[in-house]
């Protein structure tokens, strides 16, 4: 596996972050999270057609590691949401970044992680049904949700 892992790795270990990040809120859980689904990556054998299919399995393994991390009784939040933002994509305003970051943290679990893959991985319903092993009407639903408690946790319409 060796040159082919490594590329894997340095190619996907980025948005894999995000992903995990989006999730736990918490830079060492979602460097955790990464290097487990990597770990189970190499441990299950699995060869791929195609890198999209690798990077699905890799994607649905950490949305997995961090929902099990999520539920796990002696996980403990006590990282200031300031850690999230600094490992999330910029926005133009610092104040502006901070203030989206905070609103997102303030979600479900689930929720951010639609939002954060369809908003800054940029994929379709149907690629997040896969990945996440959801139907596209929950995908949907999802978005539509996190969608309206985001309008009210950044002020509603006032917010051009």
């Amino acid at each position: 596996m060796g040159l082919e892992f490594e590329q894997l790795v340095r190619e996907l270990s980025p948005s894999l972050f995000r992903l995990a990040v989006s999730y736990t809120g918490i830079r060492e859980d979602a460097e955790d999270a990464v290097q487990e689904a990597f770990l189970k990556y190499l441990r299950s054998g699995r060869r791929f057609d195609s890198p999209e299919e690798a990077r699905r399995y890799l994607m649905t393994a950490v949305a997995n590691q961090c929902r099990d991390l999520l539920k796990s009784a002696a996980r403990r939040r006590n990282r200031a949401l300031e850690e999230a933002e600094r490992c999330a994509a910029p926005a133009e305003d610092p104040d502006t970044r901070l203030e989206v970051q905070r609103a997102l943290q303030a979600l479900d679990p689930k929720y951010r992680g639609v939002v954060y893959l369809f908003y800054y991985e940029d994929y379709p319903v149907k690629r997040i049904a896969q990945c996440l092993g959801l139907t596209q009407t929950t995908v949907r639903t999802r978005l539509d949700r996190a969608r309206k408690q985001l309008k009210q946790l950044l002020g509603g319409e006032d917010r051009g």
